[in-house]
């Protein structure tokens, strides 16, 4: 069985139109730097479907994924691993998008999920400068950083 050095997920495009229970997707699945399956889901709430090139590799990402440590108390299989980094990649867009022309921030009082978005502030340093001098200590991230 192969060992598994890196995983990771290219060519995601995320039909967002489509996600009703789950988020609705195709891409690829690269394993230590070559394409190793084709993925999708409908966005139905069922699995992800994966077409692997070789029954051996999808054996040894069952078990490279299995190995992982449990998220949110559930254990670690395939089908989690890429609803996970699927997740990941959706959430990154929406903030790009979000970001794209506003300064977005989170406050030590929002609950989870809030922010504030300057609609008229778009990030600059200066800006974000002014945002720190302004909220202080009770400022916990300019979102507009992760994406610098």
């Amino acid at each position: 069985m192969e060992t598994i050095e890196t995983a990771e997920l290219k060519g995601v495009k995320i039909a967002s139109n489509m996600s009703e229970e789950t988020i609705a997707f195709t891409g690829a699945l690269w394993i230590n730097g070559k394409k190793a399956a084709d993925l999708k889901n409908d966005g139905h709430g069922g699995a992800n479907f994966m077409w692997f090139k070789d029954r051996e590799l999808e054996k040894a990402f069952d078990a490279y994924c299995e190995s992982l440590p449990p998220v949110l108390q559930m254990s670690m299989d395939s089908d989690f691993w890429i609803s996970l980094e699927v997740g990941k990649i959706d959430e990154a867009r929406f903030w790009k998008r979000k970001c794209s022309k506003t300064m977005c921030i989170i406050l030590k009082s929002h609950k989870d999920g809030e922010f504030i978005q300057y609609k008229a502030w778009p990030y600059s340093s200066q800006a974000a400068a002014e945002v720190r001098k302004i909220h202080g200590g009770e400022l916990v991230e300019i979102i507009n950083e992760r994406f610098l």
